[in-house]
């Protein structure tokens, strides 16, 4: 089992928000792409009024923050994850203003409601962090009514993954950090879908980053080793790898490699 997929890994990377807000704000700070990936996310998304809505792995809600006021009339919205400290964050930013929006810790894996209880079905940037891939689909397609829609946006394992991997590689020779392939990822996410639902497509968003300081990459970093497996041991030596970087091309330019399939049931 990857890395990514083990359970304590994933619990303790997403205990409470710091290392995901850490890495929102980080995105936000150097994209290149001036279309913000949410802003790109929300107008893919297809709502009409009274829809009911599920959200699976919201982390700390911030993917809807100036979002839920623009809901169609009648929408019920139920934004869950499994980490007691995320949902604890995401009650203090919507359960008192927001009557349409509740809030629950659910598993993917065994989602607790009746078949076909939802017109959308959200998981975004966590379906390759699940044990079971396949339990976890079979459940969203089962909540899901006919005719639904799931929005799953992942990554590539291109992009940032593979020039992480060779930075580190410099001075660990033998690392294996960033290499492990995303179980869920940018290439095979419509086969797997294709096995669960009638029809999915890809839509890719277009980024870089260009960061200009190089301490902010290395706390990037930091945030990532619970599911990354890289040492800290060399965290001097990459800052100087990627400061020299910096310095002679004015950023660190880094591809990113994200997108969104949208599948209906």
């Amino acid at each position: 089992m990857s890395i990514m997929n083990i359970t304590k890994n994933v619990k303790e990377q997403f205990a409470n928000d710091k290392n995901l807000a850490m890495r929102i704000d980080f995105y936000k700070k150097y994209t290149t792409n001036k279309y913000k990936f949410t802003d790109w996310l929300f107008d893919k998304y297809k709502f009409k009024e009274n829809m009911s809505i599920l959200e699976l792995g919201c982390g700390n809600g911030s993917h809807w923050d100036g979002k839920i006021e623009k809901l169609p009339r009648g929408c019920k919205l139920i934004l869950s994850d499994f980490s007691d400290g995320m949902l604890n964050l995401v009650k203090e930013k919507f359960s008192l203003d927001y009557k349409n929006v509740s809030i629950e810790k659910i598993d993917i894996q065994s989602i607790p409601f009746e078949d076909e209880s939802f017109d959308m079905v959200i998981a975004n940037h966590m379906l390759f962090h699940v044990p079971d891939l396949n339990k976890a689909l079979l459940e969203v397609k089962r909540v899901l009514k006919e005719g639904g829609y799931f929005y799953s946006a992942t990554d590539g394992n291109g992009g940032m993954r593979p020039f992480l991997h060779e930075a580190i590689k410099k001075f660990e020779p033998e690392t294996e950090a960033y290499s492990e392939q995303l179980s869920f990822n940018l290439k095979n996410g419509a086969e797997i879908l294709s096995q669960y639902f009638n029809h999915v497509e890809k839509f890719n968003y277009e980024n870089t980053l260009a960061i200009t300081k190089t301490e902010d990459l290395i706390e990037w970093l930091k945030s990532t080793k619970s599911i990354s497996g890289f040492s800290e041991e060399n965290l001097e030596k990459l800052y100087t790898y990627f400061e020299n970087i910096r310095i002679r091309d004015g950023a660190i330019n880094i591809p990113r490699e994200t997108g969104m399939f949208i599948s209906i049931k």
